[in-house]
């Protein structure tokens, strides 16, 4: 060693390469990535947990961490608004899609129209969305929920910018009578789709609400096969999921306010 150069402190040592291990890697346990770090358990709980504290990693499910708002600020990726959505939705959405057996989207607004994100449970493509697919917003339930907590002057230029057209006997396309959707949205919290985009299909959604603004919207979709259902007998368990997801977004709130632009109710 040059004189007058010390190596690194080892616990320096052992949470860099313990990051790296995180941020590559695919771990069903803690166990399991201690394990391939080939450190004592006991190590790599303490080093995950100073990690976490320093905003470099997120936990996102059991034994998985996503990179955190300190790591994304010093690395400045481009569109990385959208990527931290799905990773912290994406589990949350899944559980809830195995535990009540319906699709479950993720949405945003983009342009006045609706993204999807994310969907989830539909392996067999029973219904039409796909994931980056665009629809009009007026008529999704996912478009509702975000377009209801727009600022007042920009539903209103929304509601004034065009023709609605009618995409089934049910779609709602009268200005005032989206205006008075967009009202009982907000009163109730939770948007429905009514088979409006296409016969047979309902939807329910909640929005994702961040330092008390809308960023995004998630949803159930209700009708399958075997009969229908009530979109509200979903409603408690799709809000908890949203109140999960908005809990896991946190520590990003600085950066989803700066790149997004979050509506004010």
């Amino acid at each position: 060693m040059s004189p007058g150069r010390t190596s690194p402190p080892l616990s320096v040592d052992k949470s860099l390469a313990l990051l790296v291990h995180v941020l590559e890697g695919d771990f069903a346990s803690m166990s399991a990535l201690a394990s391939a770090a080939g450190l004592p358990l006991s190590t790599a709980h303490r080093l995950l947990t100073g990690l976490q504290n320093a905003g470099f990693i997120v936990p996102v499910s059991r034994g998985r961490y996503i990179s955190g708002p300190t790591l994304r600020r010093l690395a400045r990726p481009e569109n990385d608004t959208n990527r931290i959505l799905v990773q912290i939705t994406a589990p949350i959405l899944a559980k809830l899609s195995r535990r009540t057996g319906r699709v479950c989207h993720l949405g945003v607004l983009e342009d006045g129209m609706m993204t999807y994100l994310i969907k989830e449970g539909d392996a067999q493509d029973h219904t039409l969305s796909r994931q980056g697919m665009q629809f009009e917003a007026y008529c999704t339930g996912l478009g509702k929920a975000l377009l209801a907590h727009m600022p007042e002057a920009r539903r209103n230029d929304y509601l004034s910018s065009g023709t609605f057209v009618p995409l089934t006997p049910n779609t709602l396309t009268a200005p005032e009578a989206l205006s008075a959707e967009f009202d009982r949205i907000r009163q109730y919290g939770y948007a429905l789709d009514e088979q409006e985009i296409v016969q047979g299909l309902v939807c329910i959604a909640v929005p994702i609400q961040l330092e008390g603004r809308v960023i995004a919207a998630i949803s159930l979709v209700v009708t399958r096969e075997g009969g229908p259902a009530r979109p509200t007998d979903y409603l408690a368990r799709l809000r908890a999921a949203a109140t999960e997801i908005e809990r896991r977004l946190q520590p990003f709130s600085d950066m989803l306010q700066d790149k997004r632009g979050l509506h004010p109710q």
